[in-house]
């Protein structure tokens, strides 16, 4: 019987292990792909949960031999070489099956160098011209993951990839042909190797640069007719060199311009010669010219290279002596000494005859430069007895020496020895890092035979075997902290070895806390507190680093250099100093231990609770006064900002009550002054109201002299109390000096001599003839000054260390009252701080006052102290009294520090290289220079005993070190103009009169003012003369005094105007919105100031209420009156409803303007706002014998309505109120509902009656529980009970009859919607039960944001797509998705899904940007608020931030400016754009082309400078009015318009008007012309029908003193194009996906076309624009060509090009736009999957859907060893699959992409119970046996 059992037993055993088993290979890898560097160490886990009989690792290295007694095995390499190696796992299963899993390893090496180079090429490129730049990328590997870009600037130009299958290393070389333009001139090239090894490798993906190569562009212009022979020169230092300069034309003379060997001009030949015999200057630009018979000067310049040979060439090694070692690293460096120019030299490596390496400079200096290479080699054997050197090439073109000069250093022979047999010993792991009281195992392999090995260790030694090849040291439970393995070997042949594991043990933080140091309560605005982090018990401490962080922004960190093993407490401190925008910041500080690449990923960070930070901050009013109007019924408002929040006190003559309110009606007073004081404990801050009424009050006809009284204790005191009116008495009311009332007087006296009593109030009142009694009360100060003020530091003795942090105390001893006291600190006579008290207190008291102080090398020898001074006010003794403590003297040490870094010095002088600094203690010196032969240690050197050059000194002492570098010149000196202005700035109104005398103390032979109104002639005998002008009305005035001394020439002081004007209106209004706003929206407010002047002085400010929310300033040089509109976003929330929003213009012209600056304000815009309803808390426990409600009214806008839900109740109820009485104790569930949302709050009604509730109270009462999370829940009885249970689908708990407890518990909460149910049944009564509500909840994957359909940079003000994904997050209720710029808040969404289960969210966000975005970043996140039971704070998960970048137009400030031309300024057209303009300059006075932004104003004849930058968004274009005060004055014409422009064909009219008197004006032009007319101040040039395209009109006028002059009108006549159209380029076929494609645009007959922009769009979207630089007028075609690279995302896109006519300001409105018809693109691309593999659990009853788009569409093929057919199908059922891995691979013309689906099964695994259950059989079969 017992073998029937046995056989019986073997026969359902392989049921208990492979329970519904037809499963894949049952290996788990666990990472299932690594990625390594080059020598780099690996490890990855092998599971298995199925019996088996023998598992292991097959690799080159690293090999595990088969292993029968576990289920999971490691394959570890300590360091991987070996590049192509293929590790697999395999396992032996009991039904005798091998199966295997192969590990994909990729390893991979970055580039030793990454450099970029011309080909065939050296010097400056000419532009058009193609040059070939090359990128070379040594020794990299595998190539087919290596991506080189080529970058312009930032800009990605194009990228490389490579389909090579080399794993091994390899160098790489790619060119990019480029064809420069002058645009490039100064552009820098580069290119980057990037290595993008998947989610596995290293991220971000390693890049590696080149240096820039920075390109240098001449640009062709009009040819000049001189030819110089040779057209370059190369010349040696100190060598000879001549050029001819030769023409064939007539002139009016020719030279040569150069700083040596200048030729003066020569009118009669034709050739001249520039000749230098020893040329010593390196800069030089020799110019020659000719004055040509027609037309201005022209000239051209001859590029010079003066070029030096290095006077040395030598080679060392570095940080290395003797022979060196086979494969080991060192470092050669290559010396070259005093050549130039530097950008023109090579030097290059060799290893014998063989060029290892070379490398070029990109530095521009001229002047010799000593230059120092390194080269990093790995010799090996063969490199024994090689020379190395280095050689020093100077290529200097074709017009330098040939063959380029070369000087070589001499061979450096290497010595090397080979490597010695190292132990034959391999760890592996090489190093472990394991956490306190975990498990480590390590191998110890050898190869070689031996006579035994070992491990020796404190823990898990391994004594010495003899037969085996492979030991293990392992420990289970590791607790040693310091602990030194080694593995040994005796080998059969040598002595015994040894390696040594390195072993790190760790052990994260206990705690990490946060808190203040010596500080408890709000923090004080301005003072300084200490934060202190306190992380316990957290080892090795050298792997730790705190950081701070102020909400989510890094603030400092620390790293710790301790080389304690075991666990240490460590504290870590943070100096603040919060102000009142800090009030309610959180701080927090974070412990992250960075263990290495052994070390857990990623690294654990512990985080402390935030610390709230509240901060207490004094009152400021905005204006210390305001008048208010009593007619216009408005209140006296005092409101305002303080934390704590203010106490408010009224004070005035006409108040005889306490107010306590910040706000009074002006309706109830009477006229005159109300001073409002505000107060907390910080300080105190009063606001005086005057008001005004045009009618007339009666007051009390008392008058008190003095009217408050400040009496020192023990002092005197007397005080009139007087009346004009007849009375029926009069008298003092007082405890101390009272006067009885008395009928026949007008004036009685309070008087008391010796006044003690702290807390007095005098009355005088009158008893009135008509009327009753009124007083007046006599506010009475009584004050004592302190016995004694005395200061000292705190905890401190000694000097202090510049930069750290001590506390210094005053003590104020039996002062007076106190809230008139003012401790201030000082240092020296500086005023540090001051404190001030709003105690209340009368009687004397003791004060003491605390100062942290940071104190710097100015502080050293410096005084502090404190004084105590008692501001009693007017009243009080003059001065305040001040007590002041003795002087406490600081000596601080600090390190020398120089002023500044650099220093020149002119020889001329005879001024000393003085690098004296101070310091304490004292400093050292020391000198170096090239100039310099001897040691120096004085601080101190003569200038004239030495040579030009630069000098540099460094002052040493025990706290640090400090350099400074001297550069000597030699020249001369000036003197400056000795005029005195006074004022020397004016502030004038429009129309308003100023004058300003000007002064001198100097003879002369006349001064005067020159200015366009005003102006004083000059005067011989006066020393002062004043500029007047009563009616000032020109805005652009530049005054000047001017005088002509005795000895030397004229000089001048110009007097700065300010002409203003104030705003005839300020309003303010909403854009695009009316009613009511919604919480959270944001909407735009829009200010109006209305003819403003001048604007660049204006602010506009924004207020809510009382409160500053944000102010705008301009930049704006317009003078003359503007229209400024200022917008204002924002997003009001409840609080906001009714608030009042106004915006406020305020002129502040500086110290000279009117005084407060003017202000106007807008009116106010009263806001409503609609918010949805929001309850305070979520529950309420009422009481129902309370007799209370159940009030579920709150506040929202609109109103909302109400609905009750409840199992006792049966009716609808719709009021937000219900009595109690009327209810059954119970859950009653309160919605209140409106358009804009929802918000529950639910009662729990109970009794002390009979009808009591179910008896049990769950605690917690609500749970939120993570996904996979343990969960407990007690359910408790106060009651008899038959028994009570929980019922749940998951650790439910069955009935129970003696107990009062019971607990529901889980330890793995897995199922998402679980309802448990705690019930009880009554001794008396039925079954009652409570739910427990239950949120299980998951955190996101991932949170990523993207574009949609967008790549690369956005244009402004065009529209587009965000996207933030959330990936598996649940529930999604509870989810709210943000999206922020910066760390400005912009949108939130939140979700009403009732999914409990895990889902994908996708959030979109429209932007809109514009310039001032460009460069934001953008990110979205995603938090999970789940209630008070959830996490703490919030779980919060956000994107990485999304880079924008903005291309935008130029736009300058302002669209015209006046320049006065002596003023010696720029015309400055410099304006942001992006991509950053060219710019072109036009007018009367130019003739040459200039693309520069600035041109000197000194170089230009008055007049009209049109200045246009353009880039490929736009163009923009100033006008500059170049005015002078001298002869050259301009002409007095106007134009009205000034510019014209005309349709070809169209009419046109123009105004010419003058002011002076004439002698006739007249328009010249070849159509319209005017004939002169003598008796007319304007006069027009008219043309019905305009045909000339290139037609100049001008006015002139003769004057009556003087010649003609005129002006020139602008006229641009146009034609918009006959016709545009778009093709493809030399292809008529579907376009292939990553291919290249031209198309073209053509437009028709169209003129000017420098106005013309082509514009090409894809879709809606524009991706690129073309401007033209033509100058022709008349109508031509033009066609622009786009090159494309289309990929899948483009099939069936639309392409079309637009012609657009920007003809300016004065141009058709909108401008002139033509399009094309579409053209639409069908794309080929291969098919290409989401992802590479996908997951499928064989029981969801799903598909394994293979389905990916391509074109044309794919063909599916399947492969997988479960299948035996074809399959074409795209999808399949995975009902119908055994569980394993299956193939689909997706193929067309194009290509291949496949997909691996794993099916798995939800098939039971063998149990404990299992296998009882089937003993238990087994045992019943035996006994029926």
């Amino acid at each position: 019987m017992f073998q029937h059992f046995i056989v019986y037993l073997f026969a359902v055993s392989p049921l208990v292990s492979l329970t519904g088993a037809e499963a894949e290979c049952p290996l788990q890898l666990n990472p299932q792909r690594v990625v390594v560097r080059y020598g780099g160490s690996v490890e990855v886990n092998c599971n298995t949960s199925v019996l088996h009989k023998g598992m292991g690792w097959e690799a080159n290295e690293g090999i595990v031999p088969k292993i029968i007694n576990q289920n999971l095995i490691t394959w570890r390499v300590s360091e991987l070489i070996d590049w192509d190696i293929k590790p697999f796992c395999y396992i032996n299963t009991n039904d005798s099956k091998q199966c295997l899993i192969e590990l994909p390893v990729t390893v991979y090496k970055t580039p030793d160098s990454v450099s970029i180079s011309t080909v065939n090429h050296r010097g400056p490129m000419k532009e058009g011209q193609q040059y070939e730049l090359q990128c070379d990328v040594h020794d990299v590997a595998p190539v087919q993951y290596l991506t080189v870009k080529w970058y312009k600037g930032q800009t990605l130009l194009h990228q490389t990839t490579f389909s090579d299958t080399d794993k091994t290393p390899v160098n790489k070389t790619v060119t990019l042909l480029i064809r420069p333009d002058r645009a490039d001139d100064g552009a820098q090239y580069r290119c980057e190797a990037e290595l993008d090894l998947g989610a596995e490798g290293p991220q971000p993906s390693p890049k590696y640069s080149s240096e820039p190569l920075n390109v240098e562009v001449y640009c062709a212009e009009a040819e000049c007719p001189l030819q110089l022979n040779p057209q370059r020169v190369v010349v040696r230092y100190a060598g000879s060199v001549e050029v001819n300069c030769k023409t064939s034309v007539l002139h009016r003379g020719m030279g040569w311009e150069a700083s040596e060997g200048a030729v003066p001009m020569t009118k009669n030949q034709n050739l001249i010669t520039w000749r230098v015999i020893n040329l010593t200057e390196w800069d030089i630009f020799p110019i020659c010219y000719i004055n040509l018979k027609k037309g201005a000067q022209c000239k051209v310049e001859l590029p010079v290279t003066v070029y030096q040979t290095p006077d040395s060439v030598s080679i060392s090694t570095v940080n290395h002596r003797g022979p060196m070692i086979e494969g080991q690293q060192y470092e050669l460096q290559c010396d070259v000494h005093d050549v130039a120019p530097v950008q023109n030299l090579t030097v290059k490596w060799y290893k014998g005859q063989t060029l290892l390496h070379q490398t070029t400079f990109s530095d521009t200096d001229k002047t010799p430069e000593n230059k120092t290479v390194t080269l990093l080699i790995r010799p090996d054997r063969a490199d024994d007895g090689a020379q190395y050197w280095c050689e020093a090439e100077l290529d200097l073109g074709a017009e330098g020496p040939q063959p380029s000069p070369k000087y070589s250093s001499e061979p450096l022979n290497v010595e090397v020895y080979c490597a010695e047999a190292e132990c034959p010993l391999q760890l592996n792991p090489q190093r472990v890092v394991v956490r306190y009281g975990g498990s480590v195992e390590v191998n110890c392999k050898t190869s070689v035979l031996h006579r035994g090995m070992g491990w020796e260790a404190s823990e898990g030694a391994v004594p010495m075997t003899k037969n085996q090849n492979l030991i293990t040291w392992r420990v289970s439970e590791l607790t040693e902290w310091d602990m030194f393995p080694f593995c040994y070997i005796n080998p059969n042949e040598g002595a015994q070895c040894e390696v040594k594991l390195p072993v790190t043990i760790y052990k994260t933080p206990d705690s990490v806390s946060i808190s203040t140091v010596n500080h408890r309560g709000p923090m004080k605005e301005g003072q300084q507190y200490e934060l202190q982090c306190d992380v316990h018990d957290v080892a090795p401490v050298q792997y730790l680093t705190v950081k701070w962080y102020k909400g989510q922004t890094l603030l400092h960190q620390t790293t710790f250099s301790d080389t304690d093993k075991t666990p240490v407490n460590k504290t870590v401190t943070l100096l603040i100093r919060p102000d009142r925008a800090d009030d309610g910041a959180q701080y927090r500080c974070e412990a992250e231990l960075d263990l290495g690449a052994e070390g857990p990923q990623p690294s654990p960070k512990y985080s402390s609770e935030p610390r709230n930070v509240e901060v207490y901050y004094k009152p400021q009013h905005s204006s210390s006064t305001e008048t208010i109007i009593k007619d216009d019924k408005v209140m006296l408002d005092c409101s305002v900002k303080a934390n704590p929040a203010p106490d408010y006190t009224w004070s005035s003559d006409h108040l005889n009550l306490n107010i306590s309110s910040s706000v009074i009606e002006s309706s109830a007073l009477s006229p005159g002054k109300y001073t409002c004081t505000a107060t907390n404990s910080l300080g105190r801050d009063s606001k005086v109201f005057i008001l005004k009424s045009t009618g007339a009050e009666a007051e009390c006809p008392l008058q008190l002299n003095p009217q408050r009284v400040v009496v020192r204790y023990g002092g005197s005191v007397e005080v009139n109390c007087k009346t004009s009116v007849l009375h029926r008495g009069m008298g003092w009311e007082a405890s101390e000096g009272a006067v009885p009332k008395i009928i026949n007087q007008n004036l009685i006296t309070w008087k008391v001599i010796n006044l003690t009593e702290w807390d007095i109030f005098p009355i005088c009142y009158i008893n009135l003839n008509k009327g009753a009694q009124c007083k007046v009360e006599l506010p009475v100060t009584v004050y004592k000054t302190p016995d004694s003020v005395s200061i000292s530091t705190v905890n401190h003795r000694g000097p202090m260390i510049e930069g750290q942090q001590y506390e210094l105390q005053c003590d104020v001893h039996d002062v007076a009252p106190v809230q008139y006291l003012t401790v201030k600190w000082y240092k020296g006579q500086t005023l540090l701080n001051q404190t001030t008290f709003s105690d209340t207190d009368k009687t004397p008291v003791n004060k003491t006052v605390t100062l942290l102080i940071r104190p710097d090398r100015a502080d050293d020898g410096a005084q502090y102290w404190c004084e105590a001074e008692l501001d009693l006010g007017a009243e009080g003794p003059q001065p305040s009294p001040k007590y002041s403590s003795e002087p406490l003297n600081v000596e601080v040490y600090y390190k020398p520090q120089h002023s500044s870094s650099t220093e020149t010095i002119i020889k001329d002088d005879k001024v000393m290289l003085d690098c004296s600094v101070k310091a304490n203690p004292a400093p050292d010196y020391t000198w170096s220079s090239d100039h310099l032969n001897l040691n120096i240690s004085s601080s101190v050197i003569e200038s004239s005993a030495l040579s030009p050059g630069k000098y540099t000194c460094t002052a040493t002492n025990s706290l640090g070190r400090d350099s400074k570098v001297f550069i000597l010149k030699s020249t001369g000196a000036e003197a400056e103009c000795p005029l005195q202005l006074n004022p020397q700035r004016v502030v004038v109104r429009y129309g308003g009169s100023v004058e300003v005398n000007c002064k001198t103390s100097v003879l002369h032979k006349g001064m005067g003012w020159e200015a366009s109104e005003g102006a004083v002639p000059k005067i011989i005998n006066q020393n002062l003369i004043t500029w007047r002008v009563s009616e000032l009305t020109e805005w652009d005035m530049f005054p000047f005094c001017y005088i002509n001394p005795n000895e030397g020439a004229q000089c001048e002081v110009k007097l700065p105007v300010t002409i203003y004007k104030t705003p005839d209106s300020v309003s303010i209004s909403t854009v695009n919105h009316r009613g009511p706003m919604i919480e959270g929206q944001q909407y735009e407010l829009q200010c109006d100031v209305h003819d403003v002047a001048p604007v660049q002085y204006l602010t506009v400010k924004w207020y809510k209420g009382q409160t500053l929310l944000h102010q705008t300033t301009f930049s704006d040089t317009d003078k003359t009156p503007v229209n400024k509109t200022v917008t204002l976003l924002i997003r009001p929330d409840r609080a906001d409803d009714g608030a009042q929003y106004w915006c406020e213009a305020e002129l502040d012209l500086g110290a000279e303007g009117p005084q407060p600056s003017p202000k106007y304000s807008s009116e106010p815009l009263n806001v409503e706002v609609y918010y949805k309803p929001q309850h305070s808390s979520s529950t309420e426990t009422i009481i129902k014998d309370d007799k209370v409600m159940l009030d579920c009214s709150v506040k929202a806008n609109p109103a909302p309505d109400y609905t009750w839900s409840s199992d006792h109740l049966n009716l609808n109820i719709s009021s937000s109120v219900i009595e109690s009485s009327a209810l059954s104790p119970g859950k009653y569930t309160c919605t209140a509902t409106n358009s804009l949302g929802r918000d529950s709050k639910v009662f729990i009604l109970k009794s002390t009656g009979a009808e009591a509730e179910c008896p049990l109270q769950l605690n917690p009462q609500r749970v939120v529980v993570r996904y996979g999370g343990s969960v407990e829940v007690n359910c408790k009885t106060s009651v008899l009970h038959r028994g009570m249970g929980w019922e749940a689908s998951e650790g439910a708990v069955p009935m129970t009859k003696n107990q009062n407890l019971i607990t529901w518990r889980v330890i793995n909460l897995t199922e998402w919607d679980i309802f448990p149910i705690c019930y009880i049944n009554l001794n008396k009564g039925a079954q009652c039960k409570v739910e427990l509500p239950v949120t299980v909840y998951k955190t996101p994957d991932s949170v990523s944001i993207s574009t949609v359909n967008h790549r690369g940079p956005m244009i402004e003000g065009q529209q587009y797509e965000l996207q933030c994904d959330v990936h598996d997050v649940a529930p999604v209720q509870y989810l709210t998705v943000k999206w922020y710029k910066g760390q400005t808040l912009l949108n939130q969404t939140t979700f009403s899904d009732t999914d409990k289960t895990p889902v994908n969210k996708t959030v979109t966000l429209l932007i809109r940007p514009d310039r001032d975005d460009d460069g934001a970043q953008y990110r979205c996140e995603a938090e999970l608020d789940l209630g008070a039971e959830g996490p703490q704070p919030s779980p919060k998960y956000s994107s990485e931030p999304l880079n924008v970048e903005v291309y935008y137009k130029p736009q300058h400030s302002s669209s015209t400016e006046t320049i006065i031309k002596d003023d010696k300024v720029m015309l400055d057209c410099s304006v942001k754009a992006n991509p950053a303009p060219d710019y072109t300059w036009s007018s009367d006075h130019l003739n040459l082309n200039i693309s520069s932004s600035v041109i000197e104003s000194s170089a230009l004849s008055p007049g009209k400078y049109t200045c246009t930058a353009t880039n490929s968004l736009g163009r923009d274009s100033k006008v500059f009015i170049l005015k002078s005060t001298g002869a050259e004055a301009e002409c007095p014409l106007q134009l009205n318009p000034q510019r014209v422009v005309v349709r070809y064909g169209g009419s046109v009219e123009v105004n010419c008007k003058t002011s002076v008197l004439h002698k006739g004006m007249g328009w010249e032009a070849s159509e319209g012309a005017v004939p002169k007319i003598i008796n007319q101040n304007l006069i027009t040039w008219r043309v019905s029908e305009l045909t000339e395209w290139d037609i100049f009109p001008f006015c002139y006028i003769n004057l009556n003193k003087g010649a003609q002059c005129e002006v020139k009108l602008p006229v641009t006549v146009y034609k918009t194009p006959d016709s545009v159209s778009i093709s493809t380029v030399n292809h008529t076929k579907p376009m292939i996906e990553g291919q290249q494609y031209e198309l073209q645009c053509d437009v028709h007959d169209v003129a000017p076309v420098e106005y013309l922009t082509v514009k090409w769009y894809k879709n809606q979207t524009l991706i690129n624009e073309t401007t033209f630089s033509d100058t022709d007028k008349t109508p031509v075609n033009k066609t622009v060509t786009l090159l494309i690279r289309p990929n899948g995302n483009d099939n069936r896109a639309q392409y079309r090009c637009e012609a657009e006519l920007d003809l300016g300001a004065e141009g058709p409105q909108p401008s002139p736009k033509y399009s094309s018809k579409s053209l639409n693109v069908e794309v080929y691309y291969k098919p290409r999957h989401s992802s590479s593999t996908e997951t499928i659990i064989k029981d969801v009853k799903g598909v394994l859907n293979c389905t990916v788009k391509a074109n044309p569409a794919p063909d599916y093929t399947w492969s997988s060893d479960h299948l035996n057919l074809n399959i074409s199908s795209s999808v399949i059922k995975s009902s119908a699959l055994s569980p394993g891995k299956y193939t689909c691979t997706a193929s067309n013309i194009l290509g291949r992409d496949s997909k691996v689906f794993i099916l798995k099964s939800t098939g039971i695994r063998p149990t404990f119970w299992t296998v009882l259950t089937v003993f238990q059989l087994s045992v019943a079969l035996i006994s029926v046996i």
